[in-house]
């Protein structure tokens, strides 16, 4: 409109099939279906918005779906509100091609503090950045799918440990609950404080501290620090985490059995799980086999020899 184009030149490109209305003001392309993708950037041009909170996560890949309706963040204000969108304030012409009808749904929040540090641009659409979009989402998802999300964005390396309580502590603010339950969700799996870990250690942390079992120590280097084992637990039992990398051939596995059996002849005593056994079901047959052998352990007075000594690397107990 501003560069002259009339409602019957709008007209006749809808008519012959060049454009395709999809809301008031908003039109596409017919050689662009509708997908998740399309109605998540319609959201963002009509209302001048960036993708955000559930919705930035599943274009991050930290989601396996895009919620409906789109969710977006726009400067001002601090509510959040399900709203129609119908920008553009023409009056309706007799054929309906502009105005302000068919309003668009969207989820609109509105915030006082979305810097352009914090958007980023993905697969063409303005949308908050993983950090930023993992706290906002903190306030507003059910924890166990927050944990997924936090796993898929340490593994795919978007973000680390620290840069999450950093991102959280400059957006704390009153009545604002993302960054708080943030900070609260990554000390209850004991991340507070620990190196970064692989979305393998995660995982398994979380299930240990679900189950209620006290982890000493991660990435713990024992027989004089020539090795580091994954988890210490108490009792000086540890657990050992392998993921698909770690077997890629015979000569690996060598090594790796070969490093297993000198440990073991000095004493230490640990529990080794594949990605299979700690990502898939419940966990709960890794948790029972932890539980058995603290359980024998702490029942004698084991001692281990003086090569065996461990000192911890990086991690405060949580």
């Amino acid at each position: 409109m501003e560069i002259g184009v009339t409602d019957g030149q709008l007209r006749v490109a809808v008519a012959q099939g060049r454009w395709s209305r999809t809301a008031a003001g908003l039109y596409a392309l017919p050689s662009c279906p509708d997908s998740p993708l399309r109605r998540l950037l319609a959201a963002c041009l009509l209302t001048g918005g960036v993708a955000s909170h559930a919705s930035a996560a599943w274009a991050w890949g930290l989601l396996d779906e895009a919620p409906a309706p789109p969710v977006v963040s726009v400067t001002h204000r601090r509510h959040a509100t399900l709203a129609t969108v119908a920008p553009n304030d023409r009056p309706k012409t007799p054929d309906g091609l502009v105005g302000p009808g068919d309003p668009y749904p969207v989820v609109v929040h509105r915030s006082r503090d979305l810097p352009p540090r914090s958007i980023s641009v993905r697969n063409g659409i303005p949308t908050t950045n993983p950090l930023r979009t993992l706290v906002d989402l903190a306030g507003s998802i059910h924890p166990t799918a927050l944990d997924d999300a936090i796993d898929v964005a340490l593994a795919k390396r978007l973000v680390s440990v620290e840069s999450l309580l950093a991102e959280a502590g400059r957006r704390k603010r009153p009545g604002r609950r993302g960054p708080a339950q943030l900070i609260a969700h990554l000390d209850r799996r004991r991340f507070v404080g620990a190196p970064a870990p692989s979305v393998l250690e995660s995982r398994a942390l979380r299930l240990l501290a679900d189950a209620g079992i006290k982890v000493v120590n991660c990435e713990t280097a024992v027989d004089n620090g020539h090795y580091r084992l994954d988890i210490e637990l108490e009792h000086r039992v540890f657990l050992e985490l392998d993921g698909y990398a770690y077997h890629s051939s015979p000569e690996q596995k060598r090594r790796d059995d070969a490093r297993r059996n000198h440990l073991r002849l000095t004493g230490i005593e640990y529990l080794v799980y594949d990605w299979r056994a700690v990502m898939e079901g419940t966990g709960g047959v890794l948790v029972r086999e932890v539980e058995a052998a603290l359980s024998a352990k702490g029942s004698h007075s084991g001692t281990v020899g003086p090569a065996a000594t461990a000192h911890a690397v990086g991690f405060s107990p949580g």
